[in-house]
């Protein structure tokens, strides 16, 4: 891949751009004719990695932060963890000091009491991603905050429509997923429901500029739009290690190679195979063999040292052969359905299959247009801008990429693993 932005690039991404702020509902609810609220403080449930990063991208945007969390060993576990980042921030100067005056003052407040919150005006909670114990805590918050306050949630998976069930007022729950880690990646996924309003969908558009982050609204389906073509994309990694042999150094390498700014292996460690577990169990998804595997061990990824590489005590990741003893394992009794020559081949594995769930997601009317789904991924995943993002680097592939589809669909009966989109079965149609 040219890893220089070409001028036409450039161009089409300042499009995409301001195509993410023309939001517009189905109820006609727009960027033209809703408003936000006014917000001066602002609540974050859970003070975990996320939790915190959410907090800390709030206040540095100047909003008064009340930072909750469930018992005070929980809440000095994250006061602690909160110096450590405010002081790696800083010393990368990422943070100046106006950021970490407000940081270490009256700005961003802590607490374990959700009553100390019926003066916010925007709730974010970011507690685990299970969907019963955020409809218990909706139903609290009702009771608590006031009828003109708007509940976001983080969640990255989870039904916004039965989320927002238990309120009285359904249309003031919105979904504002952030991506890992909070503070620093620029975009932010706002998903509406069938009922979320516009002043709801308006105000975390707000929160977004306020906190300089491209916010980009989609519709409401399994892990939206971005975790959907990335649970392609990773579903790709783990099948080329179990099926095909190929070790994560090996996979990364490779995407790197390419201008991915990090491998799907290291990305995947840094997000955790138990968040990963815990939503495809909350979907009723399958584990594959390998994640099976690295489940028994506990092999969880940076947070305890051990994933698809281990990790010392400096956080510096290394080879693992106990990792590479399963992956050659498990490719020793595998079915191959595909031949891979090449390091090429390897990247059509991996890419080519997240394209066309874009493509599926853009036909399913959950995103307005394919430019978003590009910027989302250039600031949120690390693709090539020079490509101008992966439907944009699809377009040019569109023969090739129906060909290989269609092959590796027509060879893989059991798994379901593409559903393949229209665009792609009409170009195949056509070449036929």
């Amino acid at each position: 891949m040219n890893f220089k932005v070409p001028k036409e690039i450039e161009e089409y991404l300042m499009g995409a751009y301001e195509k993410a702020n023309q939001w517009k509902l189905p109820s006609g609810e727009s960027h033209e004719n809703c408003e936000s609220v006014d917000m001066k403080t602002v609540s974050v449930i859970g003070g975990g990695t996320m939790g915190r990063g959410i907090a800390i991208a709030l206040c540095r945007a100047g909003y008064d932060v009340i930072l909750v969390e469930n018992d005070e060993k929980s809440l000095s576990f994250c006061k602690k963890e909160l110096e450590i980042t405010i002081k790696r921030e800083t010393e990368l100067k990422r943070f100046k000091p106006k950021d970490v005056a407000r940081l270490t003052g009256s700005s961003l407040r802590f607490t374990t009491k959700l009553e100390e919150l019926s003066a916010c005006q925007l709730v974010i909670e970011v507690v685990f991603e299970n969907m019963q114990l955020k409809k218990e805590l909706f139903t609290k918050l009702q009771k608590i905050c006031s009828k003109c306050c708007i509940f976001g949630s983080n969640t990255s998976s989870l039904n916004i429509d039965e989320m927002a069930s238990v309120l009285s007022d359904p249309s003031r729950l919105v979904g504002i997923h952030f991506f890992n880690p909070a503070h620093v990646i620029k975009v932010v996924e706002i998903v509406h429901g069938k009922k979320t309003s516009g002043k709801a969908v308006a105000t975390a558009f707000e929160a977004c500029r306020s906190m300089k982050k491209v916010a980009v609204l989609v519709g409401n389906c399994p892990g939206f739009v971005f975790n959907r073509m990335l649970f392609a994309y990773l579903e790709q990694a783990h099948r080329l290690m179990y099926e095909h042999g190929l070790m994560p150094h090996q996979v990364d390498e490779i995407i790197r190679h390419a201008g991915f700014l990090m491998g799907p292996l290291t990305m995947h460690d840094m997000n955790g195979l138990d968040v990963s577990v815990k939503v495809k169990s909350e979907q009723g998804w399958p584990l594959n063999p390998l994640e099976q595997e690295l489940l028994k061990r506990n092999r969880f990824g940076r947070k305890n040292g051990k994933g698809f590489y281990s990790y010392d005590a400096d956080a510096k990741k290394h080879c693992d052969a106990e990792v590479e003893w399963i992956i050659r394992d498990l490719a020793s009794k595998a079915t191959r359905n595909s031949v891979l020559m090449s390091d090429q081949d390897v990247l059509e594995a991996l890419l080519f299959p997240m394209v066309n769930e874009g493509y599926n997601l853009l036909e399913k009317g959950l995103i307005a247009d394919p430019a978003l789904i590009d910027i989302m991924f250039i600031f949120g995943f690390g693709w090539p801008p020079s490509t101008g993002g992966p439907l944009k680097w699809g377009e040019s592939r569109q023969k090739r990429l129906a060909e290989k589809l269609h092959d590796w669909k027509a060879n893989d009966k059991s798994s379901g693993m593409l559903e393949l989109s229209q665009r792609v079965k009409s170009i195949r149609k056509a070449k036929m």
